[in-house]
């Protein structure tokens, strides 16, 4: 038997302490020697590529990160082209039967348009923010949908605030106890009522939370690109000068990044979530529907036998009870000898390949020109009126929407020609060494190093 002792004893303490503080690291998610990598990941609603590939808008800070980075031509996102499915399959890599978050707002069993899929346990399908709690890392949100009441380390989830009686409350409650005052950063009244102080506000708290808290993991959500897109359509007077303020409100997570010393070890993603298409016309599907004899108008009743549920530029239509064959045959009898050249019908085998509107005996799409109205047309079918929308398929070529990355583990100067949003969460997950579940997206194996 061979003493340890003198020398050779210390030799083997040190070694020992070596694999001890391995261990730790490799634990902590912190092995070969690398600090982890943060990244922001930051949603611009209503975000279209030509954003940032035409040199007209005014997006310097979008560009930069073109020329530094990887960038899509274009990103499909899931049917409806709406907010809410959409931000669900960034954060879940999944579509929307899989995630449950199948519109904006939830419909309801009585025909009537519920609640906003505002909370977190609306999610089926585990997020992206799980998951990397789930490896130790700190995870923080801005305005990301469905985060209401999310295991998020710090949190402002997004809600209806512009439409309640006492929004500043309500933000208050809903967000990380303590959140602005640590921050330094106060909500005001008047940020709920204008669009561009919302974003600015919004843009300050996630600056102000990098600096302070430097989160692996960030998510961000801005909408004013949206707003006025729908106000004025996509290329309203007021769209270029949204651009410009939210361009630089990515430079000033860009800077918050290089303040807080992550600029050698951060990404920064920034998508969108559909595109934009203008229209001249809408088209009324209950008005349809009660003609013939199927719910009545304006509300639905309580004995309607089917409903359209609007989704922007698509419906879903739902029949009461759900397995009412006969009912589901008139309504599409219906919509179909209604359509003309306002909208396509959609039978639930096209759904199902999409992923997209469980529950729903059908769908329809509104045809290019033509956007979709949720109310009885007051005996119309049809009314003139202009705007832009978003919903429609996500095959149509205006509803793509866009995709930049760059930073630590991103290459540069590629450039692919359509990636898809389910793709984002798992190419994120790989970009913060943690492992996802099953997911329908691919890693963009072409953009990492």
């Amino acid at each position: 038997m061979t003493r340890v002792g003198g020398p050779a004893r210390h030799r083997w303490a040190l070694g020992l302490a070596v694999l001890v503080l391995l261990g730790i690291a490799l634990a902590t998610g912190l092995g070969a020697g690398a600090p982890a990598r943060h990244l922001v990941l930051l949603s611009i609603d209503g975000l279209r590529p030509d954003f940032y590939l035409d040199e007209s808008y005014p997006t310097p800070e979008l560009r930069a990160l073109v020329s530094a980075g990887s960038h899509a031509r274009a990103a499909e996102p899931v049917f409806p082209t709406v907010t809410y499915p959409n931000h669900a399959s960034i954060a879940t890599g999944v579509r929307p039967a899989r995630h449950g978050i199948a519109f904006n707002v939830r419909f309801e069993p009585n025909g009537t348009r519920g609640r906003w899929y505002e909370e977190a346990a609306d999610l089926r399908a585990p997020p992206l923010w799980e998951w990397a709690r789930a490896a130790g890392l700190r995870t923080a949100a801005v305005s990301w949908p469905s985060t209401l009441g999310a295991p998020i380390d710090l949190l402002l989830p997004e809600r209806d605030y512009y439409a309640r009686r006492e929004p500043l409350g309500l933000l208050l409650a809903a967000s990380t106890p303590g959140l602005y005052e640590r921050l330094g950063v106060t909500p005001r009244a008047e940020i709920f009522r204008d669009i561009v102080r919302w974003d600015a506000f919004l843009a300050a708290v996630a600056a102000a939370i990098i600096r302070d808290a430097r989160p692996h993991l960030l998510l961000v959500h801005l909408v004013q690109a949206d707003y006025f897109q729908h106000r004025g359509g996509g290329e309203g007077a007021e769209v270029r000068p949204a651009l410009g303020r939210l361009d630089a409100h990515v430079g000033t997570l860009r800077r918050a990044l290089e303040d807080a010393g992550l600029g050698e070890r951060s990404a920064l993603f920034v998508v969108g979530d559909h595109g934009f298409q203008d229209y001249e016309r809408t088209v009324f599907p209950n008005e349809i529907l009660a003609r013939a004899g199927l719910r009545r108008c304006p509300e639905a009743g309580s004995g309607w036998r089917a409903t359209a549920h609007v989704a922007g530029g698509a419906a879903a239509v739902f029949v009461n009870p759900p397995d009412d064959a006969e009912a589901a045959a008139a309504a599409e009898r219906a919509l179909r000898q209604g359509a003309g050249s306002r909208y396509t019908v959609l039978p639930r085998p096209h759904l199902d390949g999409l992923g997209a509107m469980p529950g729903a005996a059908l769908g329809i799409e509104a045809a290019p020109g033509y956007t979709v109205g949720g109310a009885c047309g007051r005996g119309l079918v049809e009314r003139s009126g202009t705007g832009g929308m978003h919903g429609f398929l996500p095959t149509r070529a205006s509803m793509a929407t866009g995709f930049v990355a760059a930073g630590d583990g991103v290459r540069s100067g590629v450039a692919l020609e359509r990636v898809r949003l389910v793709d984002v969460a798992p190419t994120a997950a790989r970009l913060l060494g943690v492992t996802p579940p099953p997911v329908e997206g691919r890693v963009l194996e072409e953009i990492l190093r």
